[in-house]
């Protein structure tokens, strides 16, 4: 699957721009038709494990919400790197976000299950707003993971699929990330149509991505 060496090469290029403090773009992978991709998921890991970054892997259903498909994958990344001495408060605080993201959102969404390691801090992506929660969230998770001089990486499929509010917030939290240049990238899968409506959620989001096409 040659779409696969480039997208992985790419991967590796961004981690490493990351690594280093400086910008460097997510991915979407646009496939003409939904495609087995468990090769390319294995290699994806695989280079992770290699790189020592963490790798989440998403799949966007229409009975989940994204707070609840997100939680628990943030939680185990979290918990991973609370046992690298130097991160262990930077990882607690990206817990302490996660509770309060999760307490306060799941009266909104209800289908929320994660574990809460410890107590929400009063403030801390605590309002509710899927939007401001989400972006607090993933900015605390990527300080951790810069911290411990490694990466996050989540890779999402079927991303054409997830709700606009919810495609909206996950963009303009990735967007934050960018701006300061934590170590956080998206790999989005989905139907070509997906490049547009990333393009209609935010005006701004082409420019958080790099784009590879499929051919049939």
């Amino acid at each position: 699957m040659r779409i696969g060496v480039c997208l992985r090469a790419a991967v590796r290029i961004a981690i490493a721009r990351l690594r280093l403090g400086r910008p460097a773009k997510s991915m979407l992978l646009l496939e003409p038709s939904r495609v087995d991709k468990t090769q390319l998921l294995g290699q994806l890991r695989l280079d992770a494990e290699k790189a020592g970054i963490h790798l989440l892997r998403i799949e966007t259903p229409e009975s989940r919400s994204l707070p609840a498909l997100l939680a628990p994958q943030l939680r185990q990344a979290l918990l991973r790197l609370i046992q690298v001495g130097p991160v262990k408060e930077s990882a607690q605080q990206g817990l302490r976000a996660l509770a309060g993201f999760a307490t306060a959102l799941n009266t909104r969404f209800g289908d929320i299950e994660v574990g809460l390691d410890l107590a929400p801090e009063p403030g801390l992506a605590d309002n509710g707003d899927l939007e401001g929660g989400l972006t607090a969230l993933l900015e605390q998770v990527g300080m951790a993971a810069r911290a411990a001089q490694t990466a996050l990486l989540m890779y999402i499929d079927e991303l054409q699929d997830m709700p606009k509010v919810e495609l909206q917030a996950l963009l303009s939290a990735l967007h934050r990330c960018a701006q300061d240049r934590l170590p956080l990238l998206i790999i989005g899968a989905g139907l070509p149509r997906l490049r547009a409506r990333v393009g209609n959620a935010k005006p701004y989001a082409e420019r958080l991505f790099e784009f590879f096409e499929v051919a049939p």
